[in-house]
Parts: C-alpha cells; sequence; structure tokens
C-alpha cells in the first residue's frame, strides 16, 4: 500500500519503486489522503483535482504498461465510503487508487482544515473537500488501519514522518506539513496493523545528490510528463486524452525525477537507547535518529531529554539484570521515575521506581526488534512528537518531548525503543 498525501507525491517521491513492484506482479493500492485543492477557490478546486485524478490513471497506466482504462468504484471500509479507481486488464498485477479527500492543508499547515491542525489538537475534527463528512485523528486512523489489513498489505510505502520543518522551496531545507503529517498518520497505521513502514524523502531531497541511473529517469519521467499532461492542461475539451507533456520540467520536476531517497534509521550502537520517533530539523540535520541522554553535567539536577543520537557519553546508558538503566555519564546514577516524568537520582535496588520492564514489540506479520520500557505503576517511557517547531527555521523543539504514559495504549511509535545486544549487562565494553 503506498500512502501520500497529495495527488502526485507517490509519483515524484516514491517511484521508481511503485513501477518495480506493479512490474513484478505485486497488487498495488494507493491511498490519497488529500484532494490536492491547493487552496484554490470552489469551482478553480473542483477543476484542479478532477484533471489530476485524470493526470493519475494516465500515469498508473505507464507504470503498468497497461491501458489507460479504468473502473470507477468506492471501498467500504470502517463504515466509510471511499472513492477508488481500478486499473483494467494489461496490467501485470492489480492497482486501485483510493481518494479520501481531505484538504489540500498548504505547506505551513495554514489551512483551516490541515492534519497538522489535526495532529496539533488545535482541531478535533477536520471536514473533507466538497463533503460534510469528517474525520477526529481517532476517525482517520482506524480507517487508515482497517484498510491496509483489507487490502493485505504487506508492506505500507510512505513520506518522511521525520520531518518537523514545514514550508515550501527553499530549496531542500523544508517539507510541506501534509507530507509529515500525511506520513506520520500512515506509520501509526502500521504499528497498529502490524504491517511493516518505509519512509521516502520528500522536498528534502531536492538538495541531495541524483541518485537514480538513467533507464529509471526516463522510465520515471515517462509517468511523471503523462501525469502533467492532463494534471496542468487548460483546454476545455482536450484535458481528458491529453498524452504526454513534452515541454521543459519545472525546476523542481526535474529534481525530482532523477531522485528516490528511501529514509533510514540506522542501527543503535552500544549503550545507545533510540528512540523510534526521529526528529528531522533545519537546525538538527538530516540525520533523524533521536536517542535517550541524559542533559546535565551535575548529576543532582537529574535531567534527561531526548536529542538526536550523537555518541557521547551523555548517551550512554548500562541496562541491568536488577531492571536499572544507569547512566555513563554519572556513575551511580539510574533513570528514575519521578512526579514530573523520569529523570536521574543516585541508584538504589530497592527503590520501585527505579525498576523498568522491557516488553517486547508482537507482531506475527511485522518482525522487528524493539521494546516498550516500562515503570513502575504501568507508566511507559514516552517520545512526544507533537511538540512541533512553530517555524520551519525555529531553534525551539528540534525534538521529541520525554515523557511517561500508561502503558494500556494500543501499539504506537512513541512507546518503542531500540538498543543493541551490546547495552546489556553482559557485555565486554561495559565497566
Amino acid at each position: 500500500m503506498i500512502g501520500v498525501a497529495h495527488p502526485d507525491d507517490d509519483l515524484y517521491f516514491v517511484d521508481p519503486e511503485i513501477r518495480k513492484t506493479i512490474r513484478a506482479g505485486c497488487a498495488v493500492t494507493t491511498v490519497y489522503l488529500t484532494a490536492g485543492d491547493d487552496g484554490k477557490s470552489p469551482q478553480a478546486a473542483r477543476d484542479y483535482v478532477a484533471r489530476r485524478e485524470n493526470g493519475l490513471r494516465a500515469a498508473y497506466a505507464e507504470l503498468a504498461g497497461a491501458p489507460d482504462r479504468w473502473t470507477e468504484d468506492s471501498t467500504r471500509v470502517n463504515g466509510r465510503s471511499i472513492r477508488s479507481f481500478s486499473l483494467g486488464s494489461g496490467s501485470p498485477s492489480p492497482v486501485k487508487l483510493l481518494f479520501l479527500g481531505l484538504h489540500d492543508g498548504l505547506p505551513h499547515g495554514q489551512e483551516s482544515e490541515s492534519m497538522l491542525k489535526l495532529f496539533l489538537a488545535t482541531r478535533e475534527r477536520i471536514q473533507l473537500f466538497q463533503s460534510m463528512e469528517s474525520y477526529t485523528e481517532d476517525e482517520l486512523l482506524q480507517t487508515l488501519s482497517d484498510l491496509a489489513r483489507q487490502e493485505r498489505a504487506q508492506r505500507i510505502l510512505t513520506l518522511d514522518y521525520d520531518n518537523a520543518s514545514f514550508a515550501f522551496g527553499l530549496r531542500g531545507k523544508v517539507d510541506h506539513s501534509d507530507h509529515g503529517i500525511g506520513a506520520r498518520y500512515f506509520r501509526k497505521a502500521g504499528y497498529l496493523s502490524g504491517i511493516p513502514v518505509a519512509s521516502y524523502l520528500g522536498y528534502t531531497m531536492s538538495s541531495l545528490e541524483p541518485n537514480l541511473p538513467p533507464e529509471q529517469v526516463v522510465e520515471k519521467e515517462a509517468a511523471v510528463r503523462r501525469y502533467i499532461a492532463r494534471a496542468d492542461c487548460h483546454s476545455k475539451n482536450g484535458c481528458a486524452t491529453a498524452d504526454t507533456y513534452r515541454g521543459p520540467l519545472q525546476l523542481d520536476d526535474s529534481d525530482w525525477v532523477h531522485r528516490q531517497y528511501q529514509q533510514e534509521h540506522r542501527n543503535p550502537r552500544i549503550g545507545e537507547i533510540m528512540g523510534d520517533i526521529g526528529r528531522t530539523t533545519e537546525f538538527s540535520s538530516r540525520d533523524p535518529e533521536q536517542c535517550l541522554e541524559a542533559m546535565s553535567t551535575q548529576p543532582k539536577y537529574g535531567a534527561v531529554r531526548i536529542n538526536t543520537c550523537n555518541g557521547t557519553s551523555a548517551q550512554k546508558w548500562e541496562i541491568r539484570d536488577a531492571g536499572t538503566i544507569r547512566t555513563r555519564l554519572h556513575r551511580g546514577y539510574c533513570l528514575t521515575k519521578l512526579t514530573g516524568g523520569a529523570g536521574l537520582a543516585p541508584c538504589n535496588a530497592s527503590r520501585p521506581e527505579q525498576k523498568w520492564a522491557h516488553k517486547p514489540w508482537k507482531s506475527t506479520t511485522w518482525k522487528r526488534t524493539a521494546w516498550r520500557i516500562v515503570g513502575e505503576k504501568g507508566m511507559c517511557l514516552y517520545q512526544d512528537d507533537r511538540s512541533l517547531p512553530p517555524y520551519w527555521n525555529s531553534r525551539t523543539a528540534q525534538h521529541p518531548r520525554l515523557g511517561l504514559v500508561s502503558c494500556n495504549k494500543q501499539p504506537e511509535p512513541e512507546l518503542y525503543w531500540r538498543w543493541t545486544a551490546g547495552t546489556a549487562h553482559n557485555d565486554p565494553n561495559i565497566a
């Protein structure tokens, strides 16, 4: 299942993986969260949305090497009817396009019905484009996870769910708010359904080196040109059958057809306790990995936080059989459940606040090595991803916030942490 924010994100940022999957004979279902109305006036938005969808169908026929013939239908999921199109005969595998129809939130998330406002809880629910239907966050997540199960997805491909700098342009420094927030929702749906999730860079790949071989550039560009021919068509009677755009590509389009970057977290190094939630901002580098860190040079202050993984002793921990998690920055100090969250205190084996159990990730369909870190009274160490920077170039809120929440929650990335076997008490590298 491909899950993206706008009608064309898949063509620019996830392909050529889409073409490879279809040509390998694997079924592909692509889900578009927003209508891609781009904040236009009502009539202009309706026309633009229709042209974009028409362009998508032409592009996917190109990707599949099949005639551009589609059947319109609706897919029932979680009590809702979602408009869908299925590619006709001639495709090496089944191809389906689904349109949830949320509003385009615009790059900063400034649109009143944006997913960013839903994510930040400034809106309880957001309304669909050209519909009275609406979604709360829980309803959206349930719909996406049920849809993934219903479509029998074996993996979910989405955009960069770590980026936290939202704007437009600026040559690869930022991403669109819909890209980042939509990807976060698809990642959560993957955790709920137990389906592996992979992410791909959006706007931020523009500043990176071109990395696709010439033959893949030609194939990717062919699909993009099929899309542009109809999405950007302004003819009153020829848009539905426009074939291929033959003019020069815009700068961004040209950049994107030469690139595809999967965003992957590296494995934790010995001693690191790495969260499943990453973060990249303008000032916190492109490396998304975030690690548990003892903040202060004075252990009596007891502060811990999440910070960009940097290999320093402040991010080295010893996980003992007794259930303690000791910092290597201040010998004799342990991670402790405190009134305001988690911090450091002198190690005392009899203190229940310093006992941490490690509950492994469990899924029969998504095999991975990760744990919940469970403390006193069933409270879990938590990575709060909702403290986003207020501006794309803000120097505040660059990292998730550390907290404690009840472990009686459904699986979600904020609850899971990874470390290597070398962090255990029997590792010869730990004194």
